[in-house]
Parts: C-alpha cells; structure tokens; sequence
C-alpha cells in the first residue's frame, strides 16, 4: 500500500519531465524501487494499464518513456521469473507502442531502437 502514492507520482510526471536530468531522476527511483516486489508488481500493473491505454489511443506522446520504463521493468528486476503470464502482457503492450513509434519520424525511430539496444545490453 505504501508505494501506490509513489506510482501515482511516477505515473504522473510521465508528460512533465522531457529533460535529461529529471528523466534520469525518476528512472533511478524506479530502478531502485524495483528492487522490492511489492513495488516492482505494484509498478508492473500500473504500467500495462497504461501502456494498453496509450495503444488503444493510437498516441505516439509518452510511447518512449513507457517503453523505456517497461525496459527497466525487464532489465532491472526479477519480474520475468515472478510470473511469466505477466511478462507476456508486458511484451504484447510493448510490441503495440513500437509499432506506433515505428510510424514516427526516423530520429524518433533510431533514438527508441537505440534505447531499446542500449538497455538491454546493460542485463
């Protein structure tokens, strides 16, 4: 119960923070947060949730950051072995928000797939 108000304030800062600086900030609380499973279930759930809206909405605003945070999801946890029907609806929302990134510009596409590749190297 105590981390679902820092969700909230995760979730929330989504479209607010677009530098490098408090980006990085709020990746490294979730980072850390990760770390404790009722966090990380908590975070997990709120994500899909949101990631299944943003896919439903067909808007590309926010794609990157859900994606990167589901990333962290996958990198920086043990969520994949906490329940494997979960990290399937984590890779289907996934799979829906590249495809509308892959509709964008092509510095968008590059800096997502670069994203992606650099995140995944760090396992």
């Amino acid at each position: 119960e105590s981390v679902l108000p820092l969700i909230d304030i995760i979730f929330q800062t989504l479209y607010i923070y677009d530098d490098r600086g408090s980006r990085k900030a709020v990746d490294d609380i979730i980072t850390k947060g990760l770390q404790e499973v009722s966090f990380m279930k908590s975070f997990a759930a709120a994500l899909v949730q949101v990631m299944e809206k943003q896919a439903k909405l067909q808007s590309h605003v926010g794609c990157d950051r859900l994606l990167q945070w589901s990333c962290l999801l996958l990198s920086k946890s043990k969520f994949a072995t906490v329940s494997k029907n979960a990290l399937c609806r984590v890779a289907i929302v996934q799979a829906l928000l590249l495809n509308l990134v892959m509709q964008r510009s092509f510095r968008e596409r590059r800096a997502c797939k670069k994203t992606f590749c650099h995140l995944f190297s760090q396992v």
